[in-house]
């Protein structure tokens, strides 16, 4: 007897426990019912020297079967960035979707901070396995454009005679090792800056060594000096004299023949500041 009721005790108890379980399993399982947006960051930092760039921002959801959607709204410290739409949607069990941040005609220095947020009654039903981002920070940089001193440059491929011009600025890109000597033909043939991205001449410069990055530079009226190291290393060279002096070898492309000739050679002397 007493035997019976030991083994009737342990069924109830086990049934009570099987009870007890099956009651929890929604509470604990059982997506929120609330929308449950969140931002997949909290912030995003992009740079580029080019003139636009699209940034692309993920908003997630908790697991649905329902399709949903709803707006967000940004503010930007810099109208040259854009939101390319507001409207985010979802369709059944789709757990995420994308905006787009476009900026354009960004200017060397500019800095566009993007805040991105959800409204309140998408945050409300907030997963209570992770903590939803309700507000995101975009920061889009252009690098700014800094003094690196002037040189002197003497220009040996257009006249029989050398040419020389003195006080010709060098920029550096912020934050790289990225020199740009502005205009050099402008400045020896007209005394005057151009376009610098047009017809700049870009270099690397690194524990005193100058590296030039293959392809064409120094737009000068349809021709065009061409580095070409890889397959014309007996042309495309660097050579290395005295109190900050460099000369250049290379190329020099006709753009409308599509020809290249040997001669294109120019030499600057570089009045560095300090800091270089």
């Amino acid at each position: 007897m007493k035997l019976g009721k030991y083994i009737l005790g342990l069924a109830v108890v086990a049934a009570a426990l099987t009870s007890c379980d099956t009651d929890n399993v929604g509470a604990i399982y059982d997506a929120p019912a609330m929308p449950n947006l969140s931002f997949q960051s909290k912030a995003i930092t992009q740079e580029t020297e080019g003139d636009a760039l699209t940034v692309p921002v993920v908003i997630t959801r908790t697991y649905s079967t329902e399709a949903y959607s709803t707006t967000v709204n940004m503010t930007t410290t810099n109208d040259k960035a854009k939101l390319r739409s507001n409207q985010v949607s979802f369709g059944p069990q789709e757990q995420s979707d994308t905006l787009y941040i476009d900026a354009t005609n960004l200017d060397w220095g500019d800095q566009c901070v993007c805040t991105l947020s959800l409204p309140d009654v998408d945050i409300q039903g907030a997963n209570p396995f992770a903590t939803p981002i309700h507000k995101i920070v975009v920061t889009i940089k252009k690098p700014a454009l800094l003094p690196a001193g002037t040189c002197t440059i003497t220009d040996y491929t257009w006249y029989e005679e050398p040419v020389t011009v003195e006080n010709v600025p060098i920029i550096r890109v912020e934050g790289t090792d990225i020199y740009r000597i502005v205009s050099p033909l402008y400045y020896l043939y007209y005394g005057l800056e151009d376009d610098p991205d047009e017809s700049n001449f870009e270099f690397t410069f690194k524990d005193g060594k100058i590296t030039i990055e293959d392809g064409m530079n120094l737009n000068w009226w349809g021709y065009y000096g061409y580095f070409d190291a890889a397959s014309n290393s007996s042309y495309c060279y660097v050579e290395y004299g005295e109190g900050n002096t460099y000369t250049v070898n290379q190329l020099l492309y006709y753009a409308a023949g599509g020809n290249l000739y040997t001669g294109c050679v120019f030499t600057f002397v570089w009045d560095k500041p300090a800091e270089e």
